[in-house]
């Protein structure tokens, strides 16, 4: 039997493994963190320059997708395009051969 698992009369239980019971670190009073939410860290104050730089790093990359969307968009449509002319010749293909195949005479006729 696992060891994760205790049976009890019929019941099989299975232990909670996400959250592991842990001792606190030696001299790290600031990490130590009750699961039941009696104790817990006060948030960190992030640097204006973090800051700045991760709003920008955001923007940036906005602007980039915008640009590469629209440099993108013509060869996407120029391939939308190639792919239904191609629909239809194929279309236009198999609906002959349903003629062709109509038109002959079978014995099963």
């Amino acid at each position: 039997m696992r060891r994760d698992v205790q049976a009890t009369s019929g019941d099989v239980r299975r232990k909670d493994l996400r959250f592991p019971a842990r001792p606190p670190l030696p001299g790290c009073p600031a990490l130590t963190v009750s699961l039941g939410g009696d104790t817990m860290v006060p948030p960190v104050q992030v640097s204006p320059l973090i800051k700045f730089a991760r709003y920008s790093a955001l923007l940036l990359g906005m602007a980039y997708g915008s640009a590469r969307f629209s440099y993108l968009k013509p060869f996407a449509e120029e391939d939308r395009r190639i792919e239904a002319e191609e629909k239809k010749k194929q279309e236009e293909a198999a609906r002959i051969a349903r003629e062709l195949a109509a038109q002959e005479d079978t014995i099963l006729k």
